[in-house]
């Protein structure tokens, strides 16, 4: 097999791999700022509109489907925008 072949079918394995791996990467973040800020899931999920069960399913990795529902989760924690937006943009990897 080719060197080309080999790198390209290689890369197409490890997408999956980054993909999950930044979404837990941003999903800790998450979890972290919410711990600061001494809120339980539940209150968390309640300030920004959600599910006890779409909240914990961010912070074990799934991304949030809409930029919406990442401002409502910043807005529910009392988290600047300018704080989370640099997230999102060195977590981007998630969402690709």
């Amino acid at each position: 097999m080719s060197n080309a072949i080999r790198s390209s079918s290689r890369s197409r394995r490890t997408i999956p791999f980054r993909r999950k791996a930044w979404s837990q990467l941003f999903g800790s973040l998450l979890r972290e700022a919410r711990e600061e800020r001494g809120r339980s899931v539940e209150e968390a999920a309640e300030a920004a509109g959600m599910s006890t069960s779409e909240w914990e399913a961010v912070e074990a990795g799934q991304v949030p489907e809409t930029w919406e529902k990442v401002r409502r989760m910043a807005d529910g924690l009392g988290i600047d925008r300018s704080w989370i937006v640099p997230l999102v943009l060195f977590c981007r990897e998630a969402w690709d």
